[in-house]
């Protein structure tokens, strides 16, 4: 039976030749946005730094802006599946549960810093990315507060507040991160850790008495 018609080459399938070929280009694509910049993404570097021709690039992506869409998306899901996987294994308790989820998300993040690059600093370069941060940011959001929910079981009708204490960590976790990776924050990997297991902790000591404040007819 020959090559065309069985689609067999060197023991790889037409199939997993085009999910190697996308894989490269996503490497490539992380290589080139997380350390030289958005600006600085062509397709023909894209394919260069792959070594994919520029026909195989359209095979797997539209255009520049959808594979660094799917870089983006890559880089939050794994780092969403990293924490949540912590947070099940961890022991009981909010501050060992806390730590273990901070942990793992940060870990996915600045051990290759061209990860948190391209999650949250480049993309006010791109619309694209910008759209895909925004999503990213809510969508930690969202994993923070069910976390607060089952950990903390605030009062009734503190759901506003739950959800803006959750936006509130992952944007100024996100913005500690930048300044970290800029030379902005002198600490080592481990202190920028425990100042973000520390941020979480305190506002989750404090839900309470922020939600008896905040509530409806309450003396402020």
């Amino acid at each position: 039976m020959t090559r065309a018609a069985t689609g067999i080459y060197r023991g790889t399938s037409a199939e997993q030749r085009r999910e190697q070929r996308r894989r490269r280009l996503l490497d490539a694509a992380l290589d080139i946005i997380g350390t030289r910049g958005w600006a600085s993404t062509t397709v023909r570097g894209v394919c260069e730094r792959a070594k994919v021709g520029p026909r195989f690039f359209y095979e797997s992506f539209p255009d520049l802006d959808a594979l660094a869409a799917a870089v983006h998306d890559e880089i939050i899901d794994i780092a969403v599946r990293s924490s949540l996987d912590a947070l099940a294994a961890a022991p009981d308790g909010i501050a060992a549960k806390t730590r273990a989820a901070v942990t793992a998300i940060l870990t996915s993040l600045i051990d290759d810093p061209r990860r948190a690059r391209v999650a949250f600093a480049e993309a006010h370069g791109s619309e694209t990315l910008m759209r895909r941060r925004a999503a990213a940011m809510r969508t930690i959001a969202d994993v923070v507060a069910d976390q607060e929910r089952a950990l903390l079981d605030p009062p009734p009708g503190s759901d506003t507040l739950v959800r803006a204490v959750s936006l509130m960590i992952t944007g100024g976790a996100a913005e500690l991160v930048l300044a970290w990776l800029d030379g902005g924050m002198d600490i080592s990997r481990e202190e920028l850790i425990d100042l973000c297991v520390e941020f979480v902790l305190t506002f989750a000591d404090n839900l309470t008495t922020m939600a008896t404040r905040l509530a409806p007819g309450s003396a402020r």
